[in-house]
């Protein structure tokens, strides 16, 4: 079907984002001249009854970017192709330390990785039509699950390379899954739901438990001999030097990854001068340059796998809706209504994780910071980064290198990342002006931080199902916040049902009404 006169399918800018904003159902819009708004899904029935048609919807999918070289630059516009690749390398090196140092905690390849992050990236990019800023890297909610399935200890493996990884896939396709199921019902019903039940002070909590845990495994890793905590310090008074008082912003952003390769530089000059144990380059020289990803398998579908990974899809979720928020707050566009189509490619990219071998995706806080920095938001600088990561992917020597990096500095490194994902759970109370005064805000929040600071090397089970600290503290943070509601609390609860139940019987008669209004004007 041909698009119709503007009068017959477009209303007022101010019309439309009224309706939007009272709705709780996604509604995806997009840009063109004079002021209207285009809906470019297909089979969406507009106020005037008319169905967009596939064609058209193919058409006005992705928003034709306009060219902008100064000042900010709208998620609909773009730098031109000089500053597009720079500022995608800036991306890269962004995600880069999250990307590959979270996964190598938990044994995965970190060439295959970074491969299957570009990948991932691609597809967001492609499912929420190009007009969501986020780069898709390793999550690190799923390390203390994974390493718990598989025996892995980053801190003791001689090898660094997890030999149990087909038994976390397992896991990690079942979370996938439920992931699925999730998107579909955003995509359907609206995000409103999933903030119900997972309202700041939860999300939170989830978030700086997952730091606070995997900080002692990171710190373990970096006082493993004397020699390594001497670098592992380093590392880190590096990394803070760097980002504080660092002269530019875009350098002060990758404070960590400079952090690391000079603290990696001075554990190699120590070596050769006998202060320290020397790094082992055996497998960088003998290894090929080109080579690509490692897939594993065959998959390994177990129970105790399933029961400890799957669980933690919470964490994702609340973790992509932070990350969405956050973008949208940062652009100042409604980005809210692409959260199913996030949800969903976010989902679709950690099932391809699990079936190959690599870590569970998320949207990436490090990548919100750049754009913060720069103010160069659009999809497409995003979309460079994800290139970059999958060239770096089939060099094998890079991923050589990046085995070679000692205990001490990986660890001096990888304690900050847990301290910056603790930080951005407390930083959640923060700009939620979360009220610790109320008692039921206490135990909440406190409880499940304390137990995943508490469960250092034991998890809960019952048969074959078990929870490691991190699952403990997302699912005590859900139930603690939905008992402690309150009687007024159980009262809202109901009466939130009662009008979601309203607001479905009332769209569905409106599409009846439209429906029949399309019928008579067709007859």
């Amino acid at each position: 079907m041909s698009l119709p006169d503007k009068a017959e399918w477009a209303v007022p800018i101010e019309t439309e984002v009224h309706t939007m904003a009272s709705s709780d159902i996604p509604i995806h819009y997009e840009s063109v001249n004079n002021g209207w708004l285009y809906t470019g899904i297909p089979g969406t029935r507009h106020p005037d009854g008319w169905i967009a048609g596939l064609k058209d919807s193919l058409i006005h999918y992705f928003p034709r970017y306009k060219l902008k070289t100064s000042g900010t630059v709208a998620v609909d516009e773009r730098p031109n192709t000089l500053q597009t690749v720079a500022f995608g390398l800036q991306h890269a090196l962004a995600m880069f330390s999250g990307t590959v140092f979270i996964p190598m905690q938990m044994g995965f390849d970190a060439n295959t990785t970074l491969f299957f992050s570009g990948f991932a990236t691609i597809i967001f990019f492609i499912l929420t039509g190009g007009r969501v800023p986020g780069y898709l890297g390793s999550s690190g909610s799923v390390i203390s699950a994974v390493c718990a399935v598989t025996g892995f200890n980053s801190a003791t493996s001689t090898t660094g390379v997890n030999e149990n990884i087909p038994v976390a896939q397992g896991g990690i396709i079942v979370l996938a899954l439920a992931y699925v199921g999730i998107s579909f019902l955003v995509l359907i019903f609206g995000f409103k739901w999933v903030e119900f039940f997972m309202p700041p002070i939860v999300t939170g909590a989830v978030v700086a438990s997952i730091g606070v845990h995997l900080a002692y495994s990171a710190l373990m890793q970096a006082t493993a001999t004397p020699f390594d905590f001497y670098m592992g310090m380093i590392t880190v008074i590096l990394i803070m030097l760097i980002s504080v008082y660092a002269p530019l912003p875009s350098i002060r952003r990758i404070g960590i990854l400079l952090g690391l390769i000079l603290g990696y530089v001075i554990h190699i000059i120590c070596g050769v001068a006998g202060a320290g144990y020397p790094v082992d380059f055996s497998e960088v020289k003998s290894i090929e340059w080109v080579r690509g990803p490692i897939i594993s398998g065959p998959i390994v579908f177990e129970t105790k796998a399933i029961s400890t990974i799957a669980p933690l899809v919470i964490v994702l979720v609340a973790e992509n809706m932070g990350h969405i928020k956050a973008t949208a707050s940062l652009t100042g566009t409604p980005l809210e209504r692409y959260l199913g189509r996030a949800y969903l490619a976010d989902a679709l990219s950690t099932l391809m994780a699990g079936c190959v071998g690599s870590s569970p995706l998320t949207t990436y806080s490090e990548n919100i910071g750049v754009l913060s920095v720069t103010r160069v938001f659009s999809p497409l600088v995003i979309l460079v980064a994800a290139f970059i990561a999958i060239i770096l992917g089939f060099i094998a020597k890079f991923g050589a290198v990046v085995r070679s990096i000692p205990k001490g500095v990986f660890g001096g490194t990888t304690f900050v990342l847990y301290s910056l994902i603790a930080i951005t759970g407390f930083r959640i109370w923060v700009v939620n002006r979360i009220d610790f005064t109320d008692s039921r805000n206490v135990f909440v929040g406190g409880l499940p931080l304390c137990l995943a600071a508490a469960m250092t090397t034991v998890s809960l089970q019952i048969n074959d199902f078990q929870l490691d600290a991190t699952g403990v503290s997302c699912f005590s943070a859900m139930i603690l916040y939905q008992v402690l509601r309150g009687v007024d609390g159980f009262k809202e609860y109901y009466r939130w049902i009662k009008y979601q139940h309203q607001k479905y019987q009332a769209k569905k008669e409106s599409s009846k009404t439209s429906a029949a209004v399309v019928a008579g004007n067709d007859s």
